[in-house]
């Protein structure tokens, strides 16, 4: 696990689609 925008999430799931990114902006 790393450490991204104050939340933990499995790199291995991610693809890069920055969904998670502009749901922590909400």
């Amino acid at each position: 696990m790393a450490e991204k925008l104050g939340f933990y999430f499995d790199q291995s799931l991610c693809n890069g689609c920055k969904a998670c990114q502009v749901a922590c902006k909400d």
